[in-house]
Parts: C-alpha cells; structure tokens; sequence
C-alpha cells in the first residue's frame, strides 16, 4: 500500500508539470480555435463543443456571457423567475437569462419578452462583451451602436471574426468574441479582464491566455491505462463524444488506443465537467528545462559519509542527482525503487554539464535533477 501510494503521488507531479507545459507551449504563439475553445470549457464558459458552427441562441448565450461574468457561480442562488413571459421556470437557462437582463449584458424586448431561442447577432455580441469591460451607453456618443462596433475594433476583440453589424453568430464566434474579451484590458484599467473573474487564469507575454492554472484546479487523475484495459470502465462520462487530447493534440479514440497498443501504457486525466479527456505518452517534452523519461536503474550511489541517504543515481547509463528528500528516499533501501527497476522519472536539466560527486568518484557529469519517480511497473 505504501508503494502504491508513493507512486501515485509522483505520477501526480508529473502530470501537473506535463499539462504545465502544454498550455503554455500552445500558448506561446496567437491562440489557435482549439485553444480558445479548450480555454472556455476549463472555464466552464461553455458546455461542450457540438455544432460549433451553428448559430447561437439568446438563451445559450446567456449562460456563456455570465459563466464569464463576476456573476458565473451566481446562477445556483437565483431563482428561475426571470420576469419574462416567454421564459419559463423549467427551462434550462433561466436563471443566466435572470442575471444576464438584470446586468445588462443582453436587452430584452418590448412587452415583457426576452426571445430565449431567437439567434444573437453581432450586434447584441458586441453589446455583452464591452459590458463585461466595464462599457457603459454613457462612453458612446452618437449612434450607440457604431460606436461599440468602432470601440470593439479598436481593441482588436473581433479577432477571428468576420461579421456585419446585424449577422447572426456562431457558436464559433461567440468563443472566439469571449476569449478575446478576457484577454483585453477593462475599462480604464491596465490589466486584463479574464484573471480578475478567474484566479487561476494569467495573459503570456504574448498576450494571449494561459489556461495552466484553470487545467490543475480541473483534473480527475492521474491515471494509468495499460495495454488491454479500457477506458470508459474508468471514465463517468460517454468517451464516444468527450474530446480527447494526445500530448496537447485533438485525437480520436481510434488514435488513442493505437497509441496505448504502441506504448504499452498511457498516463490520463479528465474533466467531467468540459467531458475532456487528456492523454499523455511517454517521450513528452515538458518545459524547456524539464524532461519525462523512462529507464533501468543501473546504480545508486551514496554519500561517502551517509549510506542511508542516496545522492546520485545512474540510469541508463547516464547520472542523475536526487533533488529532494522524497526522491532520495524513495531510491534508499527503505524506498521503492531499486538498482534493475524500470523507472518512470522527471528530471530538470543542468545548467552545468558536470557536478561535484560526494560519493567518493570526483567530478562526474549528469543529465540533470530527478524530482520525482515512480516505479514502471507494466503488466502483459
């Protein structure tokens, strides 16, 4: 019990320092749809990602521009009462239809109707989204509307958005208008939106978003599916419709269980909220200093003064140091691991090429610090 305990808090580490990497490495560059929409799902801005490409309705869309509201955990504590005739209490949305109106994030109609299944126009897009900066009728002069459009240009929100004025939107452009919303800076303010509703939210030096924060506080897992196993015994949600994601890369089921035979083992968590599955294989690159590999411990070595506690292990035939005292512990005698295990380890990599050796041998030159390991322990 102790093994498998120990082994699973290192697989946890990894992981995190996996998905770390994912995020940022996607988002180093502008924000491809996939990422923008995998943003709003860690998010819980939208539901799931079928038919994109349709037209939104007012009531899906109140649900999205609250989710990304101040108001987004609000809705629970609202009664479905939201004062419209063509609103009812059993329907889905109500209370984000509530909240929505009531902030002034979407305008209602004359006579008391809120048009829950009529289409969102750019128009009304553009309306809920300078709201959620701050905007109010008060910084338009003129004609209201050519000037949210003039100002929504001007900070560049309608990026990856190719409409007119009175055009329905997509599900598509609805995404892309929220996430660049979040990234913008509010009304008057020097910081972007998005990180004052959600703390584990940051903007990269690019600019764009990093959702890093939004995938730790999200994750079911880590687990190990091995070779022969299948997934959906594990997973509390429909795999044949969850997205699925290979190493930051839209995958299929087909393409994930080619993999699992390939490798023998995949590591995963998932999202039961977004219905997200992440996958992740053996080889990945994790931040630029950091790496994930496999090998055979060849020899652990101690300090010539302490042969209790290990200082430096060879592996494959390359040296490693131990960063910590878990890690060293968990190669002592006392430990899990031992010389002729296959291991699964995370290292940082050296900034020097060689360190100073305190068991007896000198200089020796190492790969870098092992911070965490845990026993491969793949069964046919």
């Amino acid at each position: 019990m102790k093994s498998i305990i120990k082994n699973k808090i290192f697989l946890v580490l990894i992981i995190i320092s996996i998905v770390s990497n994912t995020f940022t490495s996607f988002s180093a560059t502008a924000a491809g749809q996939e990422l923008r929409t995998q943003t709003l799902y860690l998010a819980d801005i939208i539901e799931n990602d079928n038919a994109m490409n349709d037209f939104i309705t007012r009531g899906e869309f109140a649900r999205m521009i609250v989710k990304a509201s101040p108001y987004k955990d609000s809705a629970s504590i609202y009664d479905s009462n939201t004062g419209f005739t063509d609103v009812s209490l059993e329907y889905a949305y109500a209370p984000f239809v509530k909240i929505a109106s009531k902030e002034g994030y979407i305008a209602s109609y004359l006579g008391g109707l809120f048009k829950p299944l009529e289409y969102v126009t750019y128009r009304d897009l553009i309306r809920a989204c300078l709201t959620l900066l701050g905007y109010t009728n008060d910084d338009f002069t003129g004609n209201q509307i050519s000037g949210r459009l003039e100002m929504f240009t001007s900070l560049k929100m309608n990026d990856n958005i190719d409409k007119s004025i009175n055009d329905y939107v997509t599900k598509k452009d609805a995404v892309n208008a929220v996430y660049n919303t979040l990234k913008t800076n509010k009304k008057g303010g020097n910081s972007a939106y998005g990180p004052t509703v959600f703390t584990n939210l940051s903007v990269n030096s690019d600019g764009d978003l990093n959702a890093t924060g939004l995938t730790k506080t999200k994750l079911n897992g880590p687990y190990i599916l091995k070779r022969g196993e299948a997934l959906n015994l594990s997973i509390p949600f429909d795999i044949t419709t969850a997205n699925i994601f290979i190493n930051g890369t839209s995958a299929n089921l087909e393409t994930l269980y080619r993999e699992l035979n390939n490798q023998g083992y995949l590591i995963y968590y998932y999202n039961e909220t977004t219905k997200t599955i992440y996958i992740y294989k053996e080889g990945t690159t994790l931040e630029s200093s950091t790496m994930v590999k496999k090998g055979y411990v060849n020899h652990i070595y101690y300090n010539a003064g302490d042969t209790v506690t290990p200082t430096r292990v060879e592996i494959d035939l390359s040296n490693y140091t131990l960063g910590s005292s878990e890690v060293q512990f968990a190669f002592s005698y006392a430990g899990t691991i031992s010389v002729g295990d296959q291991i699964i380890f995370i290292y940082t990599k050296s900034d020097t090429s060689s360190d100073e050796d305190t068991s007896g041998e000198g200089t020796v030159v190492t790969e870098g610090t092992i911070t965490h390991a845990y026993i491969y322990d793949l069964r046919y």
